[in-house]
């Protein structure tokens, strides 16, 4: 298994940044078919290949992906986009 950790400071309520995480779910579910769920400020999800989770607190979003050995050669190209997104949406 290869590890993506991404932390942001969100400078926002709690709630927008959830709602932020529910958008980039709402994307993985509808590009990649991922599932996730919510259990209470993490959102758990995962598709064939990888899962994960993302913990929203007060100040910060932390994600945490692992990704299976077939998709290890595109961890950089993951963790890229997952920064850039993640940035667009809690800037």
């Amino acid at each position: 298994m290869s590890k993506i950790n991404i932390q942001r400071d969100h400078g926002t309520s709690k709630e927008k940044a959830k709602s932020a995480v529910q958008k980039i779910a709402e994307e993985l579910q509808q590009s990649m078919g991922a599932t996730y769920e919510w259990q209470q400020d993490t959102l758990l999800f995962k598709k064939t290949g990888a899962k994960g989770k993302i913990v929203v607190d007060d100040q910060k979003v932390d994600i945490s992906v692992e990704l299976s050995l077939l998709m290890k050669p595109l961890k950089g190209t993951i963790e890229q986009q997952i920064s850039q997104r993640l940035d667009k949406l809690i800037g």
